[in-house]
């Protein structure tokens, strides 16, 4: 019997992370619909899956060669290819299966990202808006963030910055960005009134994206090695942390620590620690956790104030625990941050891609969903009681109640003074 080469491990290793960030893609519409109640769950869910097609059918016709092929637009763009004939190759049998491993695995991460969108708008935009903003968005935004994070040889941000982003935080960033300007286009209207929560679906899509989550970075190593195992252990430690501490932060604010506290923690912990896994201790992974989660809680208990309902708390923990987890390894990376280093060049060069990214996802979808709003249409409010506006249906002519006369009842008997 044939031994598996290590081409054939690290693939296996790659299949399996990419199914799980899948995973963590349609968990995160049960969870974060789930907030607000079954209907926008199911909502959330249809636009995960009409996001992901369009992800898919956008990296087949060329995208994934945007990503990772050779420059097109230095340091920007990678030439395109179609029908990933550069990772099939022309004897797909006698080729190595690393190569579609890492395009499988990359496109779910694309997904993923999608999916933090999708599920933050689901509740306000209509499926031909958001099919329309994500054939625009993907290559206006996604795919040149992608790029400088995952061609390693001319990226922007990995080769020119020398950033330290491992499982891809800046693309995160870039989704929570993206979707506080279609939310700022969209405006405070929803289209579905609000519900009561429900706790079994928040539950189940809590841990589908705390599972999932975790194939997201450990994949980013994209081997099966020593640095794998501990990523994994550090991912797992950071989410621990991340839901002690937003429990603490909720017993301490509101008395009261409740479910989607524990797995608003684990989210912001997993989201922290997906930049640098790779080149921070254990120990430092819990603290990045920590602090992760304490930020984040903080910042959702102000958003609240601005009236977004549900999905801003997604779009709050992927923005500032993204630029918390790139902020942290400038200080206490191994070998580059400030601790080991003495210098602050790591950290500066890591704000500087963090902010940047922000400003710019936030401007360009902004833009979008302005150019959608004014021409084919960005939301339609379908339940306008959820606005506190009370319609009074006119009364047929054949069904309206005459009035009753003085001294008698409905049916014409007198009545006693």
């Amino acid at each position: 019997m044939a031994h598996a080469t290590p081409d054939q491990v690290d693939a296996l290793l790659l299949f399996f992370c990419g199914a799980l960030v899948l995973l963590a893609s349609f968990g995160l519409a049960l969870f974060s619909g789930g907030m607000a109640g079954r209907a926008r769950a199911t909502r959330a869910f249809r636009f995960v899956l009409v996001g992901a097609a369009v992800t898919i059918l956008l990296a087949v016709l060329g995208g994934y060669g945007a990503v990772t092929g050779r420059p097109l637009i230095p340091h920007l763009f990678g030439v395109p290819d179609p029908g990933l004939a550069a990772v099939a190759g022309t004897d797909p049998a006698a080729s190595s299966p690393y190569p579609a491993a890492r395009a499988g695995y990359l496109i779910a991460v694309l997904i993923v990202v999608a999916a933090v969108v999708a599920v933050a708008v689901a509740s306000r935009m209509t499926l031909r808006a958001w099919i329309v903003f994500a054939a625009l968005w993907l290559p206006l935004v996604v795919f040149p963030v992608a790029y400088g994070v995952f061609q390693l040889d001319d990226g922007w941000a990995v080769a020119g910055l020398h950033v330290v982003d491992f499982g891809g935080a800046l693309l995160v960033v870039a989704a929570g960005g993206s979707a506080v300007g279609l939310l700022l286009a969209g405006g405070r209207s929803e289209h579905l009134p609000p519900l009561s929560p429900r706790p079994t679906l928040m539950a189940i899509g809590g841990a589908m994206v705390w599972v999932g989550w975790l194939g997201l970075i450990v994949g980013s190593e994209a081997a099966l090695d020593a640095y794998a195992s501990l990523m994994a252990v550090g991912g797992f430690l950071a989410s621990a942390t991340g839901v002690l501490m937003w429990m603490l932060v909720d017993a301490v604010l509101l008395r009261r620590p409740t479910l989607s506290s524990a797995l608003c923690g684990a989210f912001a912990g997993l989201v922290a620690v997906t930049a640098a896994s790779g080149v921070l201790t254990l120990g430092w992974c819990m603290l990045v956790g920590a602090l992760s989660s304490l930020a984040c809680a903080t910042m959702v208990d102000l958003a609240a104030r601005a009236r977004f309902g549900p999905a801003l708390t997604l779009c709050v923990i992927t923005i500032v625990g993204g630029l918390v987890g790139l902020l942290f390894p400038g200080l206490f990376a191994t070998g580059g941050g400030m601790v080991d280093s003495g210098n602050f060049d790591l950290f500066i060069a890591q704000g500087i891609a963090g902010m940047a990214v922000l400003l710019y996802s936030v401007t360009v979808s902004l833009l979008l969903g302005l150019a959608l709003r004014f021409t084919i249409g960005l939301t339609r409010v379908r339940y306008r009681a959820a606005r506190g506006i009370r319609e009074k249906r006119p009364v047929r002519p054949d069904r309206a109640v005459p009035p009753v006369p003085r001294g008698q009842d409905r049916r014409g008997r007198p009545t006693a003074d």
